[in-house]
C-alpha cells in the first residue's frame, strides 16, 4: 500500500451536494400512514443527520407501534419507498444541485491524490436515486449507507475500509475528511478520529457557530474550491 500524500473526502448527500426537497419526506409521511393510519408530522429538525432507519423508526414510535411491530412495519416500508422515490423524484421540481458542488466536484475527481466518498444516512438505493437526475453518483465509487448500519457513526470505517480494498492505499486518521452540513456529519467524523468540513448553508452565522462547537476542524458556507481543499488535506 502507497504511503504517497492523499486524501480521502466522505460526502454526506443531502444539504451538502443537492437539495432534495420534499419529496422524500412525503414520502416518509405517506408510507407510515397507510402502514399506521396515524399521521405523523416528520420536520427538517427530525431529518437532518439522522440515518433513514433511525427517521423511520422515529416515526413508527411516534405511531404507538410497539418493539414487536416496528421491525415488520419498517420491512415493508423500504420496497415502497424505493419505488416511490423512483417514480416522484426525477420530476419533482424542487430539488436542487448547489452550484459550488457542480462547479468543483468535477474537477475534484480528477485529481490524482484526491479520493471521493460517500458517508450518508441513505440507504445505498435511495442515495443513488437521489444523486442520479444531476449525474453526481459517476463522481463516487463508493460509500457507506444506511442499509451497511443504521448508526452513522459505525459508517465511515465502513467507507474507508471500502477505499483501502478497492485503491490499495493506506488512508490515515489525518488523511479523511467528513464533509456534511449537521452536527452529526461531524460527530460521525469525530467519533472515529477523522476531521470534518462543515458546510453551513441555511443558517449563516448562527449554523457556522454549531459546527464549530461540535469539532468541525474547517466551516464554510459552500464547498471549497480545489486548491483550499487541497491546502486542507495538506496536499499543496
Amino acid at each position: 500500500m502507497s504511503d504517497s500524500p492523499k486524501a480521502l473526502f466522505l460526502f454526506d448527500i443531502d444539504g451538502t451536494l443537492i437539495s432534495t426537497g420534499k419529496t422524500a419526506r412525503n414520502i416518509f409521511i405517506e408510507i407510515v400512514r397507510e402502514l399506521t393510519g396515524k399521521e405523523v408530522t416528520l420536520e427538517v429538525r427530525q431529518v437532518a443527520g439522522f440515518t433513514d432507519p433511525k427517521i423511520l423508526e422515529n416515526m413508527l414510535q411516534r405511531a404507538g407501534l410497539n418493539d414487536i411491530e416496528i421491525p415488520n412495519a419498517m420491512e415493508k416500508f423500504f420496497p415502497v419507498y424505493y419505488e416511490r422515490l423512483e417514480k416522484e423524484y426525477h420530476s419533482a421540481e424542487d430539488k436542487i444541485l448547489f452550484s459550488d458542488i457542480s462547479e468543483s466536484l468535477p474537477e475534484l475527481y480528477e485529481v490524482d491524490n484526491i479520493y471521493l466518498g460517500l458517508v450518508t444516512g441513505n440507504m445505498e438505493r435511495s442515495a443513488m436515486i437521489k444523486l442520479s437526475p444531476f449525474g453526481l453518483e459517476k463522481y463516487f465509487d463508493l460509500g457507506a449507507y444506511a442499509s451497511d448500519e443504521a448508526d452513522r457513526n459505525e459508517l465511515p470505517p465502513i467507507a474507508v475500509a471500502r477505499a483501502e480494498t478497492l485503491w490499495k492505499k493506506k488512508f490515515g486518521m489525518d488523511e479523511v475528511f467528513v464533509v456534511g452540513d449537521t452536527i452529526l456529519d461531524v460527530e460521525c467524523a469525530l467519533h472515529n478520529g477523522f476531521r470534518a468540513i462543515g458546510i453551513a448553508r441555511n443558517d449563516g452565522e448562527k449554523e457556522m457557530e454549531q459546527l464549530k462547537n461540535a469539532g468541525a476542524s474547517w466551516v464554510y458556507t459552500s464547498l471549497p474550491d480545489v486548491p483550499q481543499l487541497k491546502a486542507i488535506a495538506n496536499l499543496n
